[in-house]
């Protein structure tokens, strides 16, 4: 076993367990510009942790993975996993126009989606990215809320990524970075520093499209809000976004 190898085995396991749209590609730029060794890249349909092997002391960023997936995987005993999560109405509006415009074609399902998304109306593609997207963000969110593990909002992130973090990543996950090394590297990924623009300055075709939270409210007409409220209003509540249904 060369130094590298018994590094990992003394360090914790971190995974970044998240949804779609909720800032995975971000948290992953700032993982590998701290740990850059030790990173598990991403694989189609989540093969790096449900059909190869857990790395100890490997950090794996951008894990689409319910709860109850995540207890079936065989894990180090020292795993140290993190949530970071999305208002779903936001997820919504973000997923709509990422696979409409900007999302890279990965996979030919990603082709086929563009096409039919710039088929239809605005709306008519809200809904539809409602059916068949969301669902898949809902089911990880959802299970993951009633459970011992740090949860971070997306919206949270946008306003104190660097405290918020330092705890999380440094102080909780136990990742052994230098403190100063770290706060570079959250400061170069801002939406300002990734995209030359501010904040709320919108480019439908880019991945950083907007960096905002509440973009929904400029989409969510009496058809979107009626159809959200019908499927997803009450996790909307149960995650904290909402009160009550009368939003």
């Amino acid at each position: 076993m060369n130094a590298l190898q018994t590094k990992r085995v003394a360090w914790p396991t971190v995974v970044h367990v998240t949804h779609w749209k909720a800032g995975s590609q971000w948290i992953y730029k700032i993982l590998l510009g701290c740990v850059p060794d030790r990173i598990v890249p991403p694989q189609l349909e989540m093969a790096q942790v449900l059909d190869e092997a857990i790395l100890p002391g490997g950090v794996y960023p951008t894990v689409y993975v319910t709860r109850e997936e995540f207890e079936q995987i065989k894990l180090p005993s020292d795993v140290r996993p993190f949530v970071v999560i999305r208002d779903l109405r936001d997820t919504l509006v973000s997923f709509y126009y990422s696979l409409k415009l900007s999302h890279p074609v990965i996979h030919p399902s990603v082709a086929e989606e563009r096409a039919l998304l710039q088929s239809m109306s605005v709306d008519e593609g809200l809904i539809h990215v409602m059916d068949v997207w969301l669902p898949l963000c809902s089911r990880i969110q959802e299970s993951w809320l009633a459970v011992d593990a740090p949860i971070v909002r997306y919206e949270d992130l946008l306003e104190a990524d660097l405290p918020i973090l330092e705890r999380v990543l440094l102080d909780t996950c136990g990742l052994p970075v230098d403190r100063e090394l770290f706060r570079e590297v959250v400061l170069a990924n801002r939406f300002d520093r990734l995209s030359g623009r501010s904040r709320g300055e919108e480019d439908q075709h880019a991945h950083e499209r907007k960096g905002i939270a509440g973009d929904w409210r400029r989409h969510f007409a009496g058809r979107i809000k009626g159809a959200f409220k019908a499927r997803f209003g009450e996790l909307l509540v149960a995650a904290g976004y909402e009160s009550d249904l009368a939003w």
